[in-house]
């Protein structure tokens, strides 16, 4: 289904405003995180945590899965398709990486503050609320989101396969595909990224 040009301008605005307020939030975030991992004062750790948890649970979550969405619409209902190019293919997969390195930090950030509300913290408790992976996710989710945000503005060239073959349909054409040499440095890349996730989630 194509997207009607005022019903485009809508889910753009959307995709734009909830995408910004995406990266500004986890960049005030970081901050927070560090404050924390600094901080001696038992009573200072549970109110970081407490307010951590506010911010990622009302703030971070809506405004991430809403740039998700918005940005499949977008993707479905105008001419770039969802997998016709690298860059938008690029994107949602980097997008929905954020999102679940996201989802995964929020059940440990949720069972930190469980551990906050206590009325009276161990030093084991207060080395689980300290723990890095406060600042860990929360920077590797924000330079995932803007490598995504610059793939939107840059919109590298390059088709896929699949866009490659939907595009001879129209034209009748027998010209062969060839892959962007843009794309063989980026899935490179991603493939490391993906390990080093791994290895976070593995070992942390």
């Amino acid at each position: 289904m194509t997207l009607s040009p005022s019903l485009r301008k809508l889910v753009l605005a959307i995709h734009v405003i909830t995408t910004m307020g995406w990266l500004g939030s986890a960049a005030a975030y970081i901050p927070l995180a560090a404050y924390l991992l600094n901080n001696q004062d038992a009573d200072t750790i549970r109110s970081a945590i407490q307010m951590m948890s506010m911010v990622v649970n009302f703030i971070v979550v809506p405004v991430a899965f809403a740039s998700l969405l918005t940005g499949v619409a977008l993707s479905l209902g105008t001419r770039w398709g969802l997998f016709r190019h690298y860059w938008i293919s690029f994107k949602l997969l980097f997008t929905v990486i954020a999102v679940f390195m996201l989802v995964a930090y929020l059940v440990e950030l949720n069972h930190a503050a469980s551990i906050a509300s206590k009325s009276t913290l161990s030093s084991t408790d207060l080395s689980i609320l300290k723990d890095s992976i406060h600042i860990v996710h929360p920077s590797g989710g924000l330079l995932i989101v803007l490598v995504a945000t610059v793939l939107s503005v840059y919109k590298p060239k390059g088709i896929t396969r699949y866009g490659w073959r939907k595009q001879q349909e129209i034209k009748s054409s027998t010209e062969l595909y060839t892959t962007p040499i843009w794309i063989r440095i980026v899935g490179s890349a991603v493939i490391v990224l993906l390990l080093l996730i791994v290895a976070l989630i593995l070992f942390n």
